[in-house]
């Protein structure tokens, strides 16, 4: 069976529904499909430790419901992997043998948590629904829960779970956040974490795993440790097998020009499989944050539309909250910058570190504790202000008045 639409996308989350949103808004008579492997609505993963930790229900996750899709008049293709793109034939193959053309093809395939070791029962990942399932059954009696990696997805189910379970966060660098914080503020987190009871094990990793009614842990440091469940969270890697087997250019992901258009010229990609450049440093990255999903998503449906439209760069920008505290980093956030400024600390849960260039341009910040001005902060950057000065970071009156500044 074979079907044509205007516009095609892969992928059922903020890149995908931003562009339909985008495609509605400027034309009512285009024809779309939206394909996706998952049969479901779209829902948020930053939301499933909630899920899982008790705090939030199943149906408080999804974003759309079945009648959104309707509603926009898209016909969606849910619970079916796209297995084949052909780039020549304008034509996406599903594994239930459907064939689905398009005139222009947008993909937002997301990607895939990195495994570690199949086959145990007592071991997870957290990157779809059925994961956040597993979980949540797995954890219901733990006494003990170890996660491996201190990422964004391990670091808050650890947070969210009951009191009294023994919580292990396994590091393999030097610091938690290592890919998104420097070194000061990853310290001060670090001590929170072990003010709520964690044990860390940095510099570490699992070396061997022996599964029975336990899960027996034996360190590249030489230790032990008995859990009831591990919680794998090394990262997400970029899903670019369909645009490779395709032909079209890869890097660790998806490469987009400035009009997220990738090397093909109906074809174009957006979200965490796509790899363009970075607002700060201007080289090729996959930032993987949700707000630059949706901005990526809008852009190139733009594009798709024939309304010539550049994006100025992915920024990261990532909240979280751990263990009580929100955390934020925006921009470029690291050691090697030219100057910084700190405000606060954790004992008055407010701690602020900006990042400045040679220019004494914003070009990253922190936010912990206190993190309800952080659009401030990311307007800093997005518009390379220069900063202006430590009272800034003193009170909401400083805030409002620079943004007035900068209107």
């Amino acid at each position: 069976m074979q079907q044509h639409f205007d516009m095609v996308i892969i992928g059922n989350s903020a890149a995908g529904l931003q562009a339909i949103r985008t495609f509605r808004r400027h034309s009512s008579k285009i024809s779309i499909a939206l394909i996706d492997r998952e049969e479901c609505p779209a829902y948020s993963r930053v939301l499933t430790p909630y899920f899982i930790g008790g705090k939030a229900e199943k149906k408080h996750l999804y974003i759309v419901d079945y009648p959104f899709y309707n509603d926009l008049g898209v016909t969606p293709f849910l619970g079916l992997a796209a297995v084949k793109l052909d780039v020549v034939r304008h034509e996406v193959q599903l594994d239930d043998g459907t064939t689905v053309g398009f005139g222009k093809l947008l993909l937002a395939l997301g990607g895939e948590a990195r495994s570690f070791k199949d086959g145990l029962g007592r071991v997870s990942t957290l990157r779809h629904m059925a994961d956040a399932d597993k979980l949540l059954a797995l954890l219901q009696f733990a006494r003990s829960v170890t996660a491996l990696g201190a990422g964004l997805v391990s670091v808050p189910v650890l947070s969210h779970l009951p009191k009294g379970v023994e919580r292990h966060l396994i590091v393999g660098s030097d610091r938690i956040f290592s890919r998104l914080l420097d070194g000061e503020s990853a310290a001060l987190l670090e001590e929170h974490f072990v003010s709520a009871g964690v044990i860390l094990h940095k510099l570490n990793d699992v070396a061997e795993v022996t599964e029975g009614e336990r899960l027996e842990l034996k360190l590249s440091s030489g230790s032990s440790l008995t859990t009831d469940a591990l919680l794998v969270g090394k990262g997400v890697t970029p899903n670019i097998t369909l645009a490779r087997d395709a032909g079209l250019a890869t890097g660790d992901g998806v490469l987009i020009d400035d009009f997220c258009q990738t090397d093909h010229p109906d074809i174009f990609a957006a979200g965490d499989a796509a790899e363009g450049k970075d607002y700060v440093t201007g080289t090729k990255t996959v930032q993987g944050n949700w707000i630059t999903a949706v901005e990526q998503g809008e852009n190139a449906a733009l594009n798709m539309l024939g309304l010539s439209c550049a994006y100025g760069g992915s920024m990261k920008n990532n909240i979280t909250e751990v263990f009580g505290l929100d955390v934020v980093a925006i921009g470029y956030c690291f050691d090697d910058v030219s100057h910084t400024v700190t405000s606060g600390d954790l004992a008055a849960r407010r701690f602020r570190k900006v990042f400045l260039d040679e220019q004494q341009r914003v070009v990253g910040a922190v936010l912990i504790g206190e993190t309800n001005d952080s659009g401030v902060y990311y307007n800093m950057v997005r518009t390379r202000g220069t900063f202006p000065g430590r009272k800034m970071l003193q009170g909401t009156g400083r805030h409002a008045a620079f943004m007035r500044q900068i209107a």
